[in-house]
């Protein structure tokens, strides 16, 4: 009988030896890339046998969608899971609340989930009811799921609910970590990770997991400045390309700035083809638009009708702040590229300078004057006739430097010209 025993307290020594705790941080913004890495790294914790994964919070919250993600993923595990709060707000008290476990460590808070949105150009202010209302609902089945108090979970969403000698009426709950402890929401008070846990029986031996490169990448690409910009600048580059041709070092540059724009939305999960085929789509309707047909009509509204489609279809809630950017972003670049760049010395080796700095006569030329066309005339450019040299526009189509023209139309210093057959030349 004491041989048994002893042969019991081996084996229960050796498996308490290998057990080990599998550790996921939850850091900075809460984005669909972090949902993607805390469901790879769960499915490697349950694959490799991990006796317990503690989750170490310290976020000011981010996305509810990726938010509820992170949190279906905690509930729906078979493995023990342990929060450790140094700061839980808004969405990541969300993923806190999925947790077993709740450990609180020294001058931790938790709480504070009011859903907000952000207009371009305003400051944030709080979403309505409905986005309320059911943000409330998750956050009440979470701590049913997981025996916290509901009322107080609900609070966190909701400022309506007032909950006395804690929070007013028109303020979100946030609680201290001695109150969350007292009140049941938390269930440890810990002054270290390793205290934390001890008191959460989990095993002291800890395997970090860390995001690895493509996760990384994805959540730099995905904010939403960075996303902005990438989509404005490679738009700005490209049209600088159309009005610059020959060069391909801006249609390359913003190409690959266009690349890394769509990389990031597919490494984090959030597009795939049918958002690159509505970007390509609006694309070509505003080049058709600019090119083709001349004005601000039908294919220039479903051109820019696509790519906020393709935009928001891509970043969800994070939509309007990654199309403020790129607008403001776009704006600027425009305006710094038709008032300033051109006079710069690296533009003038662009934009063909022996096209541009030759002085351009004003000289009239009567309807049905035949000419060559010095520039591309994209549609505005320049044309010869005779000794000639004319600013011109084409009529609705692209017409290439070279093209024999002929003059249909003149309007004051306005002269429209399009394009002949080679027998019309005399």
């Amino acid at each position: 009988m004491g041989a048994v025993k002893r042969i019991l307290a081996l084996l229960g020594f050796l498996g308490l030896a290998l057990a080990r705790t599998y550790l996921i941080p939850i850091e900075g913004e809460i984005d669909p890339a972090l949902a993607v890495f805390v469901d790879q790294a769960l499915s490697q914790a349950e694959r490799e046998g991990a006796s317990g994964v503690v989750f170490l919070i310290d976020t000011p919250g981010g996305r509810v969608d990726a938010a509820i993600r992170i949190s279906d993923r905690i509930l729906e595990t078979p493995l023990p899971t342990l929060a450790v709060v140094k700061n839980a707000f808004s969405a990541g008290a969300l993923i806190a609340l999925s947790c077993r476990q709740i450990a609180m460590l020294p001058g931790a808070e938790i709480g504070a989930a009011l859903p907000v949105v952000a207009p371009p150009f305003q400051k944030p202010e709080a979403a309505d009811r409905k986005v309320v209302s059911a943000l409330k609902g998750k956050f009440r089945a979470v701590a049913e799921a997981r025996g916290r108090p509901t009322a107080l979970a609900e609070a966190m969403v909701d400022p309506e609910l007032e909950v006395p000698g804690l929070s007013a009426k028109g303020e979100p709950l946030t609680l201290s970590a001695n109150k969350a402890v007292e009140l049941k929401v938390a269930d440890h008070l810990a002054s270290s990770l390793a205290e934390a846990l001890s008191l959460a029986g989990f095993a002291p031996e800890v395997v970090r997991l860390t995001p690895g490169p493509r996760v990384q990448l994805a959540r730099f690409l995905t904010s939403s400045s960075v996303a902005g910009l990438l989509l404005a600048l490679g738009l700005l580059l490209l049209l600088l390309e159309f009005f610059t041709p020959g060069t391909f070092i801006p249609g390359a540059l913003g190409l690959t700035l266009l690349a890394l724009y769509f990389a990031g939305g597919w490494l984090a999960g959030l597009s795939g083809l049918f958002e690159l085929a509505l970007f390509l789509l609006g694309v070509a309707l505003l080049l058709a638009e600019a090119f083709l047909f001349p004005g601000f009509g039908l294919p220039g509204v479903a051109g820019v009708g696509a790519i906020l489609a393709s935009v928001y279809l891509t970043f969800g809630q994070q939509a309007v702040a990654v199309s403020a950017v790129a607008v403001i972003t776009l704006g600027i670049g425009v305006f710094l590229l038709f008032r300033l760049f051109p006079r710069t010395r690296p533009a003038r080796a662009l934009v063909l300078e022996s096209a541009i700095s030759e002085h351009a006569t004003q000289s009239p030329v009567e309807v049905g004057a035949l000419g060559t066309a010095l520039t591309d005339l994209r549609p505005a450019g320049a044309a010869r006739f005779g000794e000639k040299r004319v600013d011109v526009v084409a009529r609705g189509q692209f017409i290439p430097r070279g093209t024999r023209v002929k003059v249909v139309e003149v309007e004051g210093p306005r002269i429209v010209v399009e394009p002949i057959e080679e027998e019309g030349w005399t």
